[in-house]
């Protein structure tokens, strides 16, 4: 199977690289853009629309935190629809206007300087890369790659595809901060796999999310 594995707006793709890794060893292809140029431009659909050009057939669209917001745009963008699959990721609304901030956006403006959002482990204080992310190695990769992205890619009003709610979608859960997603997603109807351990598992446990991933897609048709 082909996964496209779009990271957070305020991370990189070192987010995933681990993820990708275990996928290519249990023989699966994945797609890792890099879209942090995109983020720091500000503008969310210039980053979603990259992100599906990366994918030149049909894939398994995969976002995790702030990326799920973008999602559906990213799907908007193919031929088929593609199975999404949120990883502790916002969801936008089923229909309507929103925007990439949601409801974290009046935090997000507080945060902002000059336009600029601080890189995303600044966010949360002293030492949380640290804490969620204990290999040094792994830790450093990621920090490498945490872009500065203006406040106006959480700004900007966006349109939620239409009917893209009733598609196919599931979602993994690693924190309790993505719980009420988690939730709306089950109510939604999705399948929902609960790991419960810490946002950046997909960095230091990546094997836990792969499995999880090919728990809730299944076999390939065929």
């Amino acid at each position: 199977m082909r996964f496209l594995l779009v990271h957070s707006p305020a991370l990189g793709p070192a987010s995933w690289h681990w993820v990708a890794e275990a996928l290519r060893h249990a023989g699966h292809e994945p797609i890792v853009p890099d879209l942090t140029g995109e983020a720091a431009s500000g503008s969310p659909v210039a980053f979603a629309i990259a992100a599906a050009r990366a994918a030149e057939a049909e894939c398994i669209v995969v976002g995790h935190s702030g990326a799920g917001a973008l999602l559906p745009l990213v799907a908007a963008q193919r031929l088929s629809a593609p199975h999404l699959v949120f990883v502790d990721a916002v969801m936008p609304p089923c229909a309507g206007t929103f925007s990439a901030g949601g409801d974290f956006i009046d935090t997000l403006r507080a945060l902002a300087s000059d336009g600029l959002l601080p890189i995303w482990s600044r966010w949360w204080g002293d030492g949380v890369l640290e804490t969620l992310v204990p290999q040094d190695d792994r830790r450093r990769r990621v920090a490498a790659e945490l872009p500065r992205v203006p406040l106006s890619f959480y700004e900007t009003p966006l349109v939620a595809p239409l009917d893209w709610c009733t598609g196919r979608a599931s979602y993994v859960l690693l924190s309790e901060s993505y719980r009420s997603e988690a939730d709306r997603a089950r109510s939604l109807g999705w399948a929902v796999t609960e790991l419960a351990r810490a946002h950046l598992d997909i960095v230091h446990r990546p094997q836990r999310t792969v499995d999880a991933l090919l728990d809730l897609i299944g076999p390939p048709a065929g």
